[in-house]
């Protein structure tokens, strides 16, 4: 399994400037949003586009949902944000069965 995503440090800081909102980083709140790409649509299409619910998870509840599924876990990187090298942006997970 190879998973990359977006770093759950994006809960407390909109580092990666997807309009999202911010709040404590141990936070399990349910909130709505746009899909993921959709700022990069013209407007029209932007606001046809449905909402999403959205949940995120701290890296520690992704790490282990992983070795609870059964996944032996082989690698896992931090990459640096696009917008501040300084902090994290996205991070991969690399997990066998």
């Amino acid at each position: 399994m190879i998973c990359s995503d977006f770093h759950p440090f994006t809960k407390i800081s909109d580092i990666l400037n997807f309009e999202q909102p911010t709040m404590s980083y141990f936070s399990k709140e349910v909130f709505e949003g746009e899909m993921a790409h959709a700022r990069f649509f013209e407007e029209s299409v932007r606001r046809q586009m449905p909402k999403c619910s959205y949940r995120k998870y701290t890296i520690s509840e992704i790490i282990n949902s992983v070795i609870n599924s059964g996944f032996l876990l082989r690698k896992f990187d931090e990459h640096p944000a696009w917008t501040n090298e300084k902090i994290p942006g996205e991070f991969t997970i690399i997990a066998s069965k």
